[in-house]
């Protein structure tokens, strides 16, 4: 159908196979909500590159996972940072849930 996409997700400029998650759902307007993550762990300075591959177009993101010394500082501003990101995580979960019950 007109909704051929897929993902490409790169750990370093090498490409990821595993432990890709993808999610799509169809926008009462007929448009695509499409949505990918990975779990992975880093012992080192990382990038990831997601990209989004359609006959729309190409869309690409980037994220630089840094890793820090286990300093005692830097250990605390991680626990917040975490804690953020894990409250943005939950807070998209509840969204998706209050879109699947507007369907």
């Amino acid at each position: 159908g007109p909704y051929e996409s897929y993902f490409v997700w790169k750990k370093n400029g090498q490409e990821m196979k595993a432990c890709i998650t993808e999610q799509s759902h169809v926008l009462l307007d007929g448009r695509m909500h499409v949505l990918s993550w990975v779990k992975d762990s880093v012992s080192e300075n990382t990038e990831y590159k997601c990209s989004l591959i359609s006959k729309a177009g190409n869309t690409t993101s980037e994220v630089l996972i840094t890793v820090e010394d286990k300093g005692g500082a830097g250990q605390d501003r991680w626990t917040k940072e975490f804690d953020t990101w894990r409250s943005a995580i939950s807070e998209h979960d509840r969204m998706m849930q209050n879109w699947r019950k507007t369907w």
